[in-house]
């Protein structure tokens, strides 16, 4: 962090640059709880300090008006009222309005020790000023830009290049400065940059500056030379210095060696519901018993005419007091969009870190989810980690789990899920078939940990896992409770893959679909990466870069990985691991800085 006595010796440069005119723009910098603030970076006593008042910055109205140099008006006709810009406010009815509309005045301020506070941002919004407060240091900033007779002067762009000549594939380093006469803020468009060349020519990269007020700067541009002298592939840079999120073209990732890593299924219970998946009527989707620890998953659509509701209805078989744990959940509901259901349930689930509990006495049954009202067409994602805790000192016995599909016009307003009435109801509902396209079923083994050791990887060379497809990756094997028929997990969705890589320094690992649409996460040490952060992926020749380990603090030998395949999308997949060749020694020896390829901005904050 820079710290406070930096920001006013910037703002003091602002206050020499900026002139003491009476046109110059205005810098205030409040200290909350100070009765002391600085004006273009010169210190300024005030009669009362800033607050912080429910977690808003709140400044005095009148000092405030002082400072920036506008005029604080009486609102004729009333004892007390006050106005400041589009802002007026009258403590003694306890009201304000605010570009108009009244509100109370607890909602835009409140009187302290007999001063009358305003909210930091509502005054920034009333005067056109930019706001913003710094909770580490305590700070407002509030930047008031006059109104220039004729207009506004233009913002200049600016920026310089490390150097004038590159090689094919050579980072291209910019140090941005632009800067607003004014002190607004800007707004920038480039033309022509790019990260590195990859073909020789003379290019020429363009900037232009908006302000605030909409003001557009003179553009500026800068040549460059690209020699016919390679230095790394679109593939090589983008695998040293694309950011992880990133996507780059690879056209050979289907030529690349298939991983054989060690495998190991353990015990983890899994309830799969996800057929029929277009539900044409109310009715049971699925039910079968948990016992000790296990997972629910389920993927459905409203087929019906009208709203309806995922109901999942957890029934004790046990003659002692039970309790359901809920380990992790994650759910999405109410969109037709099969990318959203899948990837944020998926998300939520992974994040979730709080147990709820249910408490099952003996023989009752009561709903563990129901879903808000599905219009037709409309589809529910849910996954869910679930514990049986039995009374100290015996086992956990079998809670059966069942899961329904209820047209709203059947429910009521406020149905008692718990009375014999609702009970009977959903007794009564018919078991639907499943489809012929998904699956539904319990499978014994949720739980899959694969080990691959990159060591063999050679530089330049890649090595592929794939993930899903029943052959390289065998499907679940289970069996449907209610058919009483053997089924096959295509795609294995719902279960946990724990992938560790040993050694790992000095790669970088890509996510490529192959079997379709894919939007999901997956996890590395820990950390949730977006696959992707928005859309889908969908070619298998554009990978993603989901972690890089080649140096820095954080490389490391053994990486975790952990992927969930996401509802909703198409699997298979490849995990694709990169080992990158060395750069070339006169860069490597020259350009210390060359991997750092980002824009360094010189503009004041």
């Amino acid at each position: 962090m820079r710290g406070l006595p930096f920001l006013l010796g910037l703002l003091l440069f602002w206050g020499v640059a900026l002139g003491q005119s009476q046109l110059a723009a205005r810098q205030v910098v409040w200290p909350v709880e100070s009765t002391r603030a600085f004006l273009n970076g010169v210190a300024v006593e005030l009669a009362a300090p800033a607050r912080l008042v429910e977690g808003r910055a709140m400044l005095p109205l009148r000092e405030t008006a002082r400072l920036l140099g506008v005029g604080l008006e009486p609102v004729p006709g009333t004892p007390d009222g006050l106005r400041l810009g589009g802002l007026e406010v009258y403590p003694g009815l306890r009201l304000a309005r605010l570009d108009g509309r009244q509100v109370s005045l607890k909602e835009v301020g409140c009187v302290l020790d007999g001063t009358l506070y305003v909210a930091a941002r509502a005054l920034g919004g009333s005067l056109g000023a930019q706001v913003s407060y710094d909770p580490a240091q305590r700070v407002v900033l509030m930047r008031l830009a006059p109104v220039v007779p004729g207009g506004s002067r233009l913002p200049v762009a600016r920026f310089t290049t490390d150097k004038l000549e590159y090689r094919l594939g050579e980072p291209v380093l910019v140090s941005e400065f632009s800067y607003d006469p004014d002190g607004l803020p800007l707004a920038l468009k480039w033309t022509g940059r790019e990260e590195a060349y990859f073909a020789p020519g003379v290019y020429t990269i363009g900037l232009t500056a908006t302000n605030a007020l909409g003001r557009v700067s003179e553009p500026y541009t800068v040549q460059i030379r690209v020699l016919d002298q390679p230095y790394l592939s679109p593939k090589d840079y983008a695998l040293r210095y694309l950011g992880v999120g990133r996507t780059f073209p690879d056209g050979q990732i289907l030529s690349y060696p298939v991983a054989a890593p060690e495998r190991r299924d353990e015990p983890y219970t899994l309830l799969f519901s996800d057929s029929p998946e277009k539900v044409p009527s109310s009715g049971l989707l699925y039910e079968d018993s948990v016992q000790g620890a296990g997972r629910l998953l389920l993927y459905h659509v409203n087929g019906t005419p009208g709203p309806a509701r995922v109901l999942v209805l957890a029934s004790s078989l046990s003659g002692e007091p039970q309790t359901l744990r809920v380990q992790r959940l994650g759910s999405v509901a109410n969109t037709r969009i099969e990318s959203v259901l899948g990837q944020v349930s998926l998300l939520e689930f992974l994040a979730s870190r709080v147990p709820q509990s249910l408490a099952l006495e003996p023989r009752q049954a009561l709903p563990l989810y129901l879903s808000p009202p599905l219009a037709p067409g409309e589809g529910v994602s849910l996954k869910a980690d679930l514990e049986i805790v039995a009374p100290l000192g015996r086992a956990p016995e079998p809670v059966l789990l069942s899961v329904y599909l209820l047209e709203t016009r059947l429910m009521g307003d406020a149905p008692d899920f718990a009375s014999p009435d609702f009970l009977g109801l959903l007794r009564s509902l018919p078991a639907l078939e499943p489809d012929s396209n998904h699956v539904r079923g319990t499978f014994p083994s949720a739980l899959r940990r694969l080990r691959l050791d990159l060591g063999g990887l050679e530089p330049g060379g890649a090595l592929r896992l794939v993930i899903g497809d029943g052959r390289l990756d065998p499907s679940a094997e289970g069996f449907d409770a209610m058919s009483r028929v053997a089924v096959r997990l295509a795609g294995n969705y719902g279960l946990t893959y724990r992938i560790t890589l040993d050694n790992a320094a000095g790669t970088v690992g890509a996510f490529s679909p192959r079997g379709g649409p894919y939007s999901g996460v997956i996890a590395v040490g820990g950390r949730y990466v977006q696959l992707p952060q928005s859309g889908v992926l969908l070619r298998n020749d554009l990978p993603l870069i989901f972690y890089r380990n080649l140096d820095g603090p954080g490389l490391s030998q053994t990486l975790e990985l952990e992927f969930v395949p996401a509802s909703g999308s198409f699997l298979p997949v490849n995990l694709v691991f990169y080992r990158p060749g060395a750069l070339p020694e006169e860069l490597a020896a020259d350009r210390p800085d060359a991997r750092s390829p980002a824009t360094r901005s010189l503009r004041r904050p």
